[in-house]
């Protein structure tokens, strides 16, 4: 007898719905698994494995060889992410487009070694005088444009008050008395106020060095813009400034002019040296302001006896390529070594040069630094000192030479320059 077992309407039912939920839950789940691993991905990708930002770098070039300015200083290297992170840090700089990006133009100073043959500008921008669109170094009497790394000269004429009256200084014969006068008074103290009742002229000059050949005195007016209003003589021209030394030790100034350079360094002059000293002329004793003319051989045998205080442990040397400034003691002998200094480095300490012309006629004036450290024996005429310099900026003889006989402002073809270390220390001008 055959048993037959038949699953009730219920039971049957109830098993449909077990297996469709199995059905349902197997689903989800699946669905479930795959949203959850593609959110993982994604933000695996996004923000894990995403690159890093991208980043601009943009360069400022260093305002060395620029004159001083009361602009703010930019930092020479700066970046800004596109979008800060973090977490990561990138290794490598890309660029996540290829849009095209304006530049401005950068000019960077290089040195003697990278053999760009750096020129020396003595023009001062003044359209056709001196220099036309030249004197981006500041060499010479000074570039006519203002920022970085110079020193401020200012120009006054002895001839004229301040509202270009006359002042019954003349240049040359009787009135050099009247000049060497005034530039004593003022050597005593170097005050602005000792001039300023004086022609000055507007323009200022910002100077990097000083090394300029034998030229003509009407060079000087030229370059501060006032040549149609000043005459060739009874001039001064005053740079101030502060500069970093570069390195400690003990240093001196070298150097000569037609008609006077002198140099006052942290509040002391510690050189005077030319044609004339001002700083030895008196009513009583005119004469021995006269370094020329005869005087030169009794001049250095005060300083060697020590009679004279203020040019204590000066020296008389020649160099190489001086024929002029060279010749015999009745004339000026050579150039001179002043006092020696002690500086530390990166130390700032103020600075003053004064460069003069007396009579008229011819004018030039040269201005190196020994580095006693460097032990170069005295009295070796192939001897090549630093040029003192606030920059990179070194002078071309040849250009110099062109610039000067532009203006016609050339006594011969002959420079008397004396040469010098190409890898000169700067001295650099802070405000």
């Amino acid at each position: 007898m055959a048993i037959h077992i038949q699953m009730s309407e219920e039971a049957e039912r109830e098993m449909r719905r077990a297996a469709l939920r199995n059905k349902l839950s197997s689903l989800l789940a699946c669905i479930l698994f795959v949203g959850g691993g593609g959110l993982i991905l994604t933000l695996t990708v996004v923000f894990i494995a995403s690159e890093a930002p991208a980043e601009f770098l943009a360069y400022v070039a260093p305002a060395e060889n620029l004159p001083p300015s009361n602009e703010p200083t930019t930092q020479q290297l700066s970046s800004k992410a596109s979008s800060p992170s973090t977490d990561v840090s990138p290794s490598v700089i890309v660029s996540t487009s290829a849009a095209p990006v304006a530049m401005a133009e950068v000019d960077i100073p290089m040195d003697d070694s990278m053999d760009v043959g750096v020129s020396m500008d003595l023009g001062m921008g003044l359209g056709d005088g001196l220099g036309d669109g030249l004197g981006e170094g500041g060499e010479g009497l000074g570039s006519g444009s203002a920022g970085g790394s110079a020193l401020v000269g200012t120009f006054y004429d002895l001839k004229q008050t301040k509202t270009g009256a006359p002042t019954g200084i003349v240049s040359g014969g009787a009135g050099e008395g009247r000049v060497l006068e005034v530039l004593n008074g003022f050597l005593k103290n170097w005050s602005e106020r000792t001039l300023d009742k004086y022609y000055k002229s507007p323009q200022k000059l910002y100077a990097s060095s000083f090394y300029l050949p034998v030229c003509h005195a009407k060079y000087g007016p030229i370059a501060y813009g006032v040549g149609d209003k000043v005459k060739e003589g009874a001039w001064v021209a005053v740079y101030r400034g502060k500069v970093r030394a570069p390195k400690s030790g003990k240093f001196r100034f070298i150097g000569t002019g037609d008609e006077c350079i002198a140099v006052r360094f942290n509040r002391k002059m510690v050189l005077e040296a030319g044609y004339r000293l001002p700083s030895r002329w008196s009513k009583e004793a005119p004469r021995r302001a006269k370094v020329s003319g005869g005087d030169a051989a009794a001049y250095w045998k005060e300083v060697k006896e020590g009679k004279d205080k203020i040019h204590k442990g000066y020296e008389l040397m020649k160099l190489n390529g001086l024929s002029v400034w060279n010749n015999d003691t009745t004339e000026l002998g050579g150039i001179t070594a002043g006092q020696v200094f002690e500086v530390e480095e990166g130390e700032v300490y103020p600075i003053e040069v004064m460069v003069t012309e007396v009579p008229g006629g011819k004018f030039g004036v040269m201005l190196l630094i020994d580095d006693l450290s460097e032990g170069l024996k005295s009295g070796n005429p192939s001897n090549k000192y630093h040029l003192f310099r606030t920059n990179f900026s070194t002078p071309d003889e040849k250009s110099i030479l062109e610039l000067i006989k532009k203006e016609r402002c050339n006594v011969g073809d002959k420079l008397e320059v004396p040469q010098y270390n190409q890898d000169s220390l700067i001295w650099v001008s802070v405000p």
